[in-house]
Order: C-alpha cells, then structure tokens, then sequence
C-alpha cells in the first residue's frame, strides 16, 4: 500500500515538472525583448514614452514594435535556420529608446539561426553568435 502511494505521489510530481516546461509554439505568442547584445537585459525595459521591443511570427508574417515604433515584414524559416526580410517600420520619432531600437531592427537583419527552448527563443548571426533573446508574452505590450 505504501509503495503504491509512494508511486502516485511520483507520478503527481512528474507531471508538475511536465507542465511547467510545456513547449511555447513559436506562433502561438508574442515574443517580447528579453536580453539584446551590447544593451544586456532589456525585459520590462520600455523607456518612458516608448513600450517593450516585441514580434509576432505567423505564417511568414511578423510584426511588432522596436519600442516605439511599429514593425512588420516577412520571414522564411527552415529547421533551425530563419531570416527575416527588410522590415518597414513607421517614422515615429521618441525621446528616449531610439538606439535601442536601432540596435533591435539591425540584430533583426542579421539573424540567420533560432533555437527555442521552452518560453525563449534565441535568434543568433551566421556565426552562431547570439544577438537576442525573446521571451513569450500572451498579449502585445501596451502602447505608450
């Protein structure tokens, strides 16, 4: 009887741990700005009068914010290789988080990998050095 309790209370554990790393679809979120290379952690960081860097990827479609302002433009994905065409974005000039989000826009021109594990998604150069991460976020950032 004990090793029978023993076991469901293993079994009740194994899937906790099962749920909390229930594979994120790439699609299924947005993805906001977690770490940038040369401006570190970068969540939660929406600058006054500017909102956190997002994207969202659909069907070859992405579209999002540097921050202030609005992006969009296409992406071709095969395994673990990705790249993102030239994104247009409004002209929206802000008092703060403008290099930000020209350092946000160029890391995007320059990724060639992605891996994602869980709630991140890492986007990497042809190299395999890493310029970004992402974290998934269930609802677009607030708008300043």
């Amino acid at each position: 009887m004990i090793r029978f309790a023993l076991f469901l209370c293993a079994l009740l554990l194994v899937g906790c741990v099962s749920m909390e790393q229930k594979e994120v679809p790439v699609t299924a979120n947005n993805w906001r700005l977690f770490w940038l290379k040369g401006w570190g952690v970068a969540e939660h960081s929406g600058l006054e009068g500017t909102e956190a860097a997002y994207i969202s990827l659909s069907e070859g479609r992405v579209e999002g914010s540097g921050g202030c302002n609005r992006i969009a433009g296409a992406y071709a994905q095969s395994g673990g290789q990705i790249e993102f065409s030239p994104l247009v974005s409004t002209r929206r000039a802000c008092l703060a988080g403008m290099e930000r989000e020209s350092a946000f826009l160029s890391a995007l021109e320059n990724v060639r990998l992605w891996q994602k594990k869980g709630d991140r998604l890492r986007f990497y150069d042809a190299s395999g050095r890493l310029l970004m991460e992402m974290k998934a976020a269930n609802e677009k950032p607030a708008q300043p």
